[in-house]
């Protein structure tokens, strides 16, 4: 199953979540490229008053079918970004995460089984959390983090689920 982030078929409107809930100041935003089918997800990350982090999410408006390998097609800044996958199982904050590293200007593709997903709450990992089920998910997520502070521009071109 191939999915286009910028296919309101596949994900509602894309909601932004900064360090700002606990007193950061880092900023970000997400457009879209209708020409070029991308979500650009674009902004600066701060270090002041304890912030550090940028991040958005939708909801997947679609079901996915019995999967075993997650693939991430995305042309970054050379940052290292967190993929986050949330289903109802988890308590509210929890997210599988994996971290992936893009190239400068170049478009790559990043690909993940279940087993490359750790639970965390606010960067930390979670103990007996449920195992992850690509079908179970209903929310993807995006964050820039581990002090990388600065600019940062990720283009997020698709996203596949196959066995």
């Amino acid at each position: 199953m191939l999915f286009h982030f910028t296919d309101v078929s596949h994900f509602t409107k894309w909601n932004i979540n900064n360090d700002t809930v606990m007193g950061g100041v880092s900023q970000s935003q997400v457009s879209i490229d209708g020409q070029q089918n991308l979500l650009l997800f674009t902004g600066s990350v701060s270090l002041e008053n304890n912030g550090g982090f940028a991040s958005t999410e939708s909801i997947l408006t679609s079901q996915i079918t019995a999967a075993s390998l997650l693939t991430l097609v995305v042309e970054g800044d050379g940052k290292t970004y967190q993929i986050r996958l949330k289903t109802p199982s988890l308590s509210n904050g929890e997210a599988y995460v994996a971290n992936f590293t893009t190239r400068v200007d170049t478009i790559t593709q990043h690909a993940f089984t279940a087993a490359d997903f750790t639970v965390s709450f606010r960067g930390r990992s979670v103990a007996n959390a449920p195992e992850l089920h690509f079908e179970d998910i209903d929310r993807i997520g995006f964050l820039v983090a581990q002090k990388q502070q600065g600019p940062f521009a990720i283009e997020l071109h698709s996203i596949q689920f196959d066995r």
